[in-house]
């Protein structure tokens, strides 16, 4: 799958896209419903992970579809086209929303010094959902705009030609380089409030591994797609790119739910209601 965003694939490499992407999305799954139907801290905004999961899940799943009946939809060249339009716009949101949650976390480390008071919600979840899809969907609306004839490779993805795949790799680069510098300001900001601040331990705590795992995320969906651009048909390099890309799900539910505390000891009561449950009956 992800072998032919950048280079030519064989039989071994297919395979290993079909299992690889296959385990992600059991991984997107499974932290997707973890988000949405888990209790967490008041404290605790997931509108922009669940939309990273919902944009990420949809764009791995349809392009392991495509994959799998390519040579029925490759004579379709318009059902090709709508779906690289589709996988573009699918992508993107995945970014926006990681630097949506980076903006997040920015305006939770500078209100640190209010935690005592009485805080209202910043930015509500519909205005969030809109900036999240809209530039995704500017971007891919411009890029038909210019270049019409740039979607629908020959494995429905966007084409080399005039450099279209530029339209892809440009925002993410933008996207990456300013979450890289949001993520500077965020340590400056919490170093300097740790030091002028005297707030409850277990906040502070809260904040700084919030940081971490953010960043996690950042390291884990930003930096595959910039090893893709040096991968030249290195297949040492093709193979870590396509494990990193596909496995992005199985991160995200490992820095989020399994090495969550409180969504363990949920995760715990839920299987014990679920092993008791035939014995009651």
């Amino acid at each position: 799958m992800f072998s032919h965003m950048f280079s030519q694939s064989d039989s071994l490499m297919e395979l290993l896209d079909l299992v690889c992407v296959s385990v992600g999305l059991v991984f997107f799954t499974l932290a997707l419903l973890t988000f949405a139907l888990c209790q967490w801290s008041p404290g605790v905004n997931n509108v922009a992970r669940i939309n990273i999961c919902i944009s990420l899940l949809l764009a791995h799943l349809l392009f392991l579809l495509t994959q799998q009946f390519l040579s029925l939809i490759r004579p379709l060249q318009v059902l090709c086209a709508v779906i690289s339009g589709l996988l573009h716009f699918l992508f993107l949101s995945g970014f926006v929303w990681m630097f949506i949650e980076a903006v997040l976390l920015f305006i939770c480390v500078k209100n640190l010094s209010q935690i005592s008071s009485k805080k209202r919600e910043v930015l509500s979840s519909g205005f969030l959902c809109v900036i999240g899809y809209l530039v995704a969907l500017v971007v891919v609306c411009v890029s038909m705009g210019l270049v019409p004839e740039g979607y629908g490779s020959e494995y429905c993805w966007l084409k080399h030609d005039k450099g279209f795949i530029w339209s892809f790799l440009g925002p993410i680069s933008v996207l990456l380089g300013l979450n890289t510098a949001l993520f500077v300001m965020i340590v400056i900001t919490l170093n300097s409030t740790l030091k002028k601040l005297n707030a409850e331990v277990s906040q502070m705590k809260q904040t700084k591994i919030m940081v971490f795992k953010t960043l996690a995320q950042f390291v884990v969906l930003g930096c595959p797609w910039i090893l893709g651009f040096f991968t030249n048909g290195s297949k040492v390099l093709e193979i870590l790119f396509l494990i990193l890309n596909s496995q992005q799900g199985t991160f995200i539910f490992l820095i989020y739910c399994l090495f969550n505390n409180e969504v363990r000891q949920q995760y715990r009561k839920f299987f014990r209601c679920l092993c008791s449950g035939p014995k009651q009956l």
